[in-house]
């Protein structure tokens, strides 16, 4: 969902906000520098277009931002648990290029993030990277086939509906990495109005939003100089706009779920200013036969069953959660891996690998997933427990 938005910060610490102090990057400032007026340069998301894949798959300039987000739940032969982010965003500073001679002109920046949890040694690790879409640097095209990249992370197909995955960043313990391979393995969800994503009551408020879920994913992982086998399911979302976040939100908690009888959850509360939500956004079930439902924030009840305060930031976040979709017949228990997934990054939220378990039409049900959540930064912040 627009989640992503929060990332799009990359047009701040670019073009001017570096002098700021790392401490006050949080998330919380990253919803009010999303709620200004866009440039009416750029296209706006208004009416559902006709996806092409894996066309779509590349980059839509046009459109002031756009994300490509990785995340996945993976194990080694001996079970032990690990989980992945790797994500990369495009920020376009004007609607055009102005003509400029040097091969690094561009008006596109990109920032891209990494992390790893490795459950067993009780660790998550976050890194970031950004660049100006120019010179090779970093880019993202369809032609001749999919691919995005930040210097060497990239995300590059090796055929059709099979991508893989590579990023690395040193540490004092020795590298961390990971190389993996993603199989589709059904066809895209298009969320909201066929693939038109609503973020909030005003025109144009709006991205483009599909996912591809249930990704078989292989390969391997490399922590404190081990390299490990895994396999496991990832998701991916792929989301590009050019819209604002009502005047009134302070962050948002985003779920993306997939069960073990096949069916999969998107869900996100937009959360307010008063203590509310954001009405307008929709989720997304999809059943194990395939058949699609949507819903909206004021279809389901998110109780939050525990909390957990970051030692280095003194953010305080939710940190379990009990989902209640009375219409889908859907209860489950959502909790995280780690508690603490902290990315520190420029700016700070909580994103991290979970795992599921609940009951579906009466059928008891596991699965795993990922939560992301932003906004917890503010003393003004609120949340239902």
């Amino acid at each position: 969902m627009q989640k992503r938005l929060m990332m799009m910060l990359l047009l701040l610490i670019i073009t001017g906000c570096m002098g700021v102090e790392r401490g006050s990057l949080a998330s919380a400032s990253v919803v009010a520098s999303l709620s200004g007026a866009a440039d009416a340069g750029f296209a706006r998301a208004y009416t559902p277009i006709d996806f092409v894949f894996p066309r779509d798959h590349g980059p839509h300039p046009e459109y002031r931002t756009e994300w490509w987000y990785y995340t996945g739940n993976l194990a080694d032969s001996a079970g032990n648990q690990y989980g992945y982010q790797l994500t990369f965003f495009r920020s376009a500073l004007t609607p055009e290029l102005p003509p400029r001679r040097s091969d690094l002109a561009t008006n596109q920046v990109y920032m891209a993030h990494f992390a790893l949890t490795d459950v067993a040694a009780d660790q998550h690790q976050s890194f970031e990277r950004y660049s100006r879409g120019a010179g090779g640097l970093a880019g993202a095209t369809d032609k001749p086939s999919y691919s995005v990249w930040l210097e060497d992370w990239s995300v590059r197909a090796s055929s059709t509906g099979t991508v893989q995955l590579q990023a690395s960043a040193p540490t004092d313990a020795g590298a961390v990495a990971l190389a993996l391979t993603l199989r589709e393995t059904r066809p895209p969800v298009l969320h909201g109005d066929h693939g038109l994503s609503q973020k909030g009551p005003e025109a144009g408020n709006a991205s483009y939003y599909y996912s591809l879920v249930h990704l078989e994913t292989t390969g391997t992982i490399t922590t404190e100089n081990r390299t490990i086998a895994v396999t496991g399911l990832s998701w991916m979302d792929h989301e590009f706009g050019t819209s604002a976040l009502s005047a009134n939100a302070m962050g948002w908690d985003w779920f993306s779920i997939q069960l073990d009888s096949g069916a999969i959850l998107m869900l996100a509360r937009v959360r307010t200013a008063d203590g509310g939500v954001v009405p307008e956004f929709e989720g997304t079930y999809v059943a194990a036969d395939g058949a699609q439902s949507h819903f909206t924030a004021n279809d389901f009840t998110l109780t939050v069953l525990d909390e957990w305060r970051s030692p280095r930031t003194q953010i305080t976040y939710p940190s379990g959660w009990q989902l209640t979709l009375p219409d889908l017949d859907i209860t489950l228990t959502i909790e995280p891996l780690l508690q603490d997934q902290e990315v520190e990054v420029s700016f700070v939220y909580w994103e991290g690998a979970v795992q599921i378990q609940g009951m579906v039409h009466e059928q008891p049900v596991q699965g795993v997933g990922y939560v992301e959540l932003t906004g917890y930064g503010q003393q003004t912040d609120t949340y239902q427990r």
